[in-house]
Order: C-alpha cells, then sequence, then structure tokens
C-alpha cells in the first residue's frame, strides 16, 4: 500500500476516532485504503500502476526520487472519507466530503491531462501495442481506420 495505516492515523484521522469507526479493527482501515488505492488507479492508467502501488508480491516504490506527496494525500483523503462514511463519531462528515469531492476532480484533471504528476513514471512500452506507451505526453488522440470507397 502507498500508506499504511498509522500513516493514516497520525496524519488525517485520530487513532481513537479511527477505532471508533473501526470497532478496534485495523483491517477495515487496511481494506479502505485499498479501495481508494483503486479508485486511484482507475484515473491514473497512463502510469506505472506497479510502481506506484506495488501489488501482491511487489511493495510499491518508496525512493525519494519515486514518492509522490500529492498521491499520498489524495488516497488517504478517500480513504478517511470511506472511513467517515461508515460511521462518523465526533468528524464532521462535510468537511470530508469536500475533500473527498476536491480529490475525485484532482484525479479527473489528472487523467484529462490538464495536471500531472511529475514525480511518477509512465508505463514502459509493451512491444504486443502498437504505440509506444514510455513517450506518453499525457495527450492522448485517435482516428477512425480509413475508409475505401467501392464502386
Amino acid at each position: 500500500m502507498i500508506i499504511s495505516v498509522q500513516q493514516l492515523q497520525q496524519s488525517a484521522l485520530y487513532k481513537e476516532i479511527c477505532d471508533l469507526i473501526t470497532r478496534d479493527d485495523d483491517t477495515v482501515v487496511a481494506m479502505q485504503i485499498q479501495a481508494a488505492q483503486s479508485l486511484c488507479a482507475t484515473y491514473l492508467f497512463k502510469y506505472d500502476l506497479k510502481e506506484v502501488f506495488g501489488d501482491d508480491s511487489t511493495n510499491p516504490v518508496t525512493e525519494p526520487t519515486v514518492k509522490c506527496p500529492a498521491l499520498e494525500n489524495i488516497v488517504t483523503v478517500i480513504a478517511c472519507y470511506y472511513l467517515v462514511r461508515m460511521a462518523s463519531p465526533n468528524v464532521d462528515v462535510e468537511l470530508y466530503r469536500d475533500d473527498y469531492q476536491q480529490a475525485v476532480s484532482l484525479l479527473k484533471d489528472i487523467r484529462d491531462g490538464h495536471n500531472n504528476l511529475t514525480e511518477l513514471h509512465y508505463k514502459a512500452d509493451d512491444p504486443a501495442t502498437p504505440e509506444d506507451e514510455s513517450q506518453a505526453t499525457g495527450v492522448t488522440w485517435s482516428s477512425n481506420p480509413k475508409r475505401t470507397n467501392f464502386f
């Protein structure tokens, strides 16, 4: 995971609030972090997601040259909103909803090429496809196949 349960509890929601919401079960917090990462991955498809989020066998790259604080913040905000939706003891839900909507809006801007996460690398080139994914610039275009008329 790009952030840990402890990082979330230290930066966004106090541990006491997380414990009240999840009834002292950190696996629920981990599931919400995983769900937030999954949502982010749907918008960040042009980046190397295995490098950013890792997978079952690989941890994410956490070197200072690849670490992306903006993405960590987005995942934290979304995971907190998912937790607060479950129950909201002593928490202003509107504040978290506004942060969530801003985070999703930022992800849409990144997906559409209006913003860019400069710390992250694009996907490596897949030789099975005709285009070179490693040279992605954030700008995409396509066209219909050339049409041939027969008379």
